[in-house]
């Protein structure tokens, strides 16, 4: 049984997706980590980046700079699209590869699952979500940004009520790790109700 935990930029995915794998006894597959796996140096699809980007997207050690790739693309949507283009085939390749290796069985946490229509491919899907301010404040900590670009950056995700169609469970994230859990349990009694046997 795979559940998949998505939504907006900072509004709490990680740790949402964690605690529900812990709740669940599964494992937790993160596919931000992966694409950040894909494009390791010396990687595919890190010569790929390269080429498509030029080296200015290059830190002092060789590495691909994450924010400058951000930066990049988020101004500009055909840039993102060419990166999804290399970036989520090589993803989607491991995930299958790492979903095969446990049985099937997991919590993965997938920023873009509903914009690459990876949803119907899930038993449960579990949208996070937070208000907008709370989301910009995040961002602009955790990115050092000014608003208006963090804004732009929020702007640029499909929109939360598009999502909210295609989830089965829905987290409200705004207040605190407690309130959090609560709901995560609660969603975790209820995934494993509708399980065979009671076990994910």
């Amino acid at each position: 049984m795979v559940v998949a935990v998505t939504g907006g930029i900072c509004t709490g995915k990680t740790v949402v997706a964690q605690e529900l794998a812990r709740s669940l006894g599964t494992e937790f597959i993160s596919l931000d980590g992966l694409s950040h796996k894909a494009i390791e140096r010396g990687s595919k699809g890190y010569w790929k980046v390269v080429k498509a980007f030029g080296r200015e997207i290059l830190g002092s050690d060789g590495e691909i700079d994450r924010r400058a790739l951000a930066s990049l693309i988020f101004e500009d949507p055909k840039k993102r699209e060419m990166l999804e283009g290399i970036v989520h085939p090589l993803v989607e390749a491991e995930l299958r590869k790492t979903l095969e290796e446990l049985g099937g069985k997991a919590v993965v946490e997938a920023p873009l699952l509903i914009e690459k229509g990876m949803h119907e491919e899930v038993d449960f899907t579990v949208l996070v979500y937070c208000s907008k301010e709370v989301q910009l404040r995040r961002l602009m900590e955790r990115d050092r940004l000014q608003v208006e670009e963090a804004e732009r950056r929020i702007k640029a995700q499909l929109p939360l009520q598009l999502k909210v169609a295609f989830a089965d469970y829905l987290v409200n994230n705004d207040d605190g790790l407690h309130y959090t859990r609560e709901q995560v349990l609660r969603i975790a009694r209820d995934i494993l109700k509708k399980s065979p046997g009671g076990s994910p």
